[in-house]
């Protein structure tokens, strides 16, 4: 079915009540597809949210004085005399979202956790009234619930005008206990090395950080379409700055996008020599490693005004420097002996293994461009500084160069999310980029870019 995606998770353990609740979830997640797959367009790069004769210029005048024009939640039209109007979401799709809503109010009515059954009631009147921010901060403020849900209007990535629009989505998944303890260690550690600020820079300190890591049942929406293995939310700098923020690590997406992706491009265009140094299973767990460490850092790398100044480049910036960031961290976690140099050398395989995997999911979905420009930006750099080589595939003479590296282009990468300029961020993406990179490995990816 069109925007949804489906994993098998095991859910023999559940008690009856709690299966019949997750169905509610699932059928709910699933009725939210249709929503997106009509605010979705590839052919226009406001998609639907605008209207598709509307420049960007007209859409930002017309907003300096009317804000609801580039309001996250409405879509703007032409009435009869050709002028801009807003509909509301929550107006716009009032008849589908009704049914949603109900499925939510019953599971709350079902659940035994309390807060978990505040949160459901109050996503289902977010919904119908389109006021998400106390939904929100219930989602925000209490522990992992059992069942990792999220539901309604919430990545902008659609919206390559303004980045501004929200998308429909949802997902479904079972808390994994073992795995969430383990991550909140590494999130603790991570948390007590703050980096300093950048002078004149207006970087919002997050309060708290929640991690959970789930067995994904289902994603509906963009979701579904881009795949994420990992989110972390809100997108709101002032609620994340008075609340917190919760990533999710979705590992049955994970493990597909491992098996069917990251691991057959590591045998691609890695050297066959190089290879033999390392096990499936061992960058299985540096990939998850990896997205780990991505989603902990997106939340020290909020700065109150980098949307406004790098406008819709932002999302190549903060995406790639929460990579970036996340492996150049490692680093103190080495030094503690919470990770080995062997750990830290998967990481680094699977981070470029993700930059080819973002390419090759651009050419099918131009939505996610923005990340395979980052993951250009970064395989570039590393080779203009000499840190890979490519001879027989992708090889380096030693690790530590590479991490010196990670670390230069950290600094590079906070400066234009702190201070840079629109101007400054547009010169360094013609700089590096460039999908040539890409295109030079084609005979080694040939069944990738036949699928």
């Amino acid at each position: 079915m069109p925007g949804i995606k489906q994993f098998q998770v095991d859910t023999k353990g559940l008690s009856l009540k709690d299966k019949t609740i997750l169905k509610k979830l699932v059928l709910a997640a699933k009725l939210i597809a249709p929503l997106y797959l009509k605010q979705k367009n590839n052919k226009y790069p406001g998609a639907n949210f605008y209207p598709h004769d509307a420049t960007r210029e007209e859409i930002g005048r017309t907003a300096k004085k009317d804000p609801t024009i580039l309001d996250p939640y409405t879509f703007v039209e032409r009435d009869k005399l050709g002028k801009f109007i807003t509909i509301p979401f929550h107006i716009k799709f009032k008849k589908e979202l009704k049914p949603i809503a109900k499925l939510l109010i019953e599971a709350a009515g079902l659940s035994e956790n309390k807060n978990f059954s505040k949160y459901l009631k109050y996503r289902a009147y977010s919904l119908l009234n389109g006021d998400y921010e106390k939904s929100e901060i219930i989602w925000m403020k209490t522990e992992p619930f059992k069942f990792g849900f999220v539901i309604g209007p919430i990545e902008r990535y659609l919206d390559k005008l303004f980045f501004k629009k929200c998308a429909y989505q949802a997902w479904v998944g079972v808390l994994d206990e073992k795995l969430t303890a383990e991550a909140e260690k590494i999130k603790n550690l991570i948390l007590t090395g703050r980096r300093k600020i950048l002078a004149g820079s207006e970087k919002v300190d997050v309060s708290k950080i929640g991690v959970r890591i789930d067995k994904t049942i289902i994603f509906s929406g963009l979701i579904a379409d881009f795949m994420f293995t990992g989110t972390n939310l809100p997108n709101d700098v002032n609620l994340m700055k008075k609340y917190g923020s919760n990533l999710t690590i979705f590992e049955t997406s994970l493990q597909e996008k491992f098996k069917n992706d990251q691991f057959p491009i590591f045998k691609a265009v890695f050297n066959k020599n190089f290879q033999k140094a390392y096990s499936e299973s061992f960058l299985y767990k540096g990939s998850l490693l990896c997205i780990l460490l991505h989603e902990i850092c997106h939340s020290l790398i909020r700065y109150r005004d980098a949307e406004k100044r790098l406008k819709n480049l932002f999302p190549i910036f903060d995406e790639l420097y929460a990579y970036i960031l996340g492996i150049k961290n490692c680093g103190p976690l080495v030094l503690k002996g919470v990770m080995n140099q062997k750990e830290l050398e998967a990481i680094l395989i699977m981070h470029i293994c993700r930059n080819f995997t973002w390419w090759l999911d651009s050419r099918k979905n131009p939505d996610v461009s923005h990340y395979a420009i980052g993951a250009a930006i970064a395989l570039n750099f590393s080779l203009k500084e000499g840190t890979i080589k490519v001879k027989g595939g992708i090889s380096w003479p030693n690790f530590a160069k590479l991490f010196i590296c990670v670390d230069e282009l950290c600094h590079i990468l906070d400066y234009y999310l702190a201070l840079g300029t629109y101007k400054e961020a547009e010169e360094f993406i013609k700089e590096y980029g460039s999908f040539d990179v890409f295109k030079s490995f084609a005979p080694r990816l040939n069944k990738f870019l036949k699928k």
